[in-house]
């Protein structure tokens, strides 16, 4: 989900408010991604395989290039307009944060940046953008409901992309064997911890690469491999293309699930 992605490369686009009401509206060829926090609504969008219906104080991403309809009896909302060039799907997404005054104050906050328009208002906007977005994958990042791993999940979170990892030490954490630990991890992930290190670690590599400032060679090693060849190989086997062909394109495009 958009909403547990710990590092999303994003361009701002544009930040709006609308009030309408009394609406029916058919959106499509949109290229570009969408996230909005309602602060009041009775309002459904609707695509050929989902529904939602969307209420006060609810949070929505509507990724680029998906057809949908907006059919609201009102809809007050701040609606921010960006790229993402890590993250791809074809689904809108809906979260109502427990918390939503921070959310509320965030987005309120990015607007009256981007309307005021002073020097530097896109950098400010995008650090705000950020912090909506890390705010977000704290308030939906998974949660372990078998303690006798909790111990052990921080840990991997803390140091996957050292190079000195390695799962025994993560099942030590929680006193137990690496093979009770992987069979403990899959029931509660439904994916095993060495695919879910991957996942990470190719995730930030992805990142690093869109960034633009380090070398392959630099990039395996920020993301803990030893050997760049390696990197090179579990990379191209989950986007479809190795680390110097991969763009915004081809990670749309081609990506593949662990």
């Amino acid at each position: 989900m958009f909403f547990e992605q710990e590092c999303v490369v994003f361009e701002l686009l544009d930040v709006l408010s609308l009030e309408q009401s009394n609406i029916k509206m058919f959106n499509s060829n949109r290229n570009f991604d969408a996230l909005s926090f309602r602060y009041e609504a009775n309002t459904v969008l609707s695509t050929e395989k989902q529904q939602f219906a969307l209420s006060d104080k609810s949070i929505c991403y509507v990724p680029s290039n998906l057809a949908y309809t907006r059919t609201a009896k009102k809809d007050k909302l701040i609606v921010v307009h960006f790229k993402s060039f890590n993250y791809n799907s074809d689904k809108i997404e809906v979260f109502i944060p427990e918390n939503t005054e921070k959310y509320s104050v965030l987005f309120k906050e990015i607007l009256d940046r981007w309307n005021g328009k002073e020097i530097s208002y896109k950098n400010e906007c995008s650090a705000i953008f950020s912090k909506i977005l890390a705010e977000l994958y704290k308030d939906n990042r998974p949660s372990f409901e078998n303690k006798k791993i909790n111990k052990s999940v921080l840990y991997i979170e803390q140091n996957c992309l050292n190079k000195d990892f390695s799962l025994s030490d993560a099942a030590a954490k929680s006193f137990m064997s690496e093979t009770y630990f992987r069979k403990l991890f899959k029931k509660e992930y439904n994916i095993s911890p060495k695919h879910y290190v991957i996942k990470r670690r190719i995730d930030y590599a992805k990142a690093l690469i869109l960034g633009g400032y380090f070398s392959v060679h630099e990039i395996a090693d920020l993301c803990g491999y030893n050997d760049e060849k390696h990197f090179s190989a579990e990379f191209k086997k989950i986007t479809g293309v190795p680390p110097s062909k991969y763009t915004y394109n081809y990670g749309r495009e081609t990506e593949k699930e662990l």
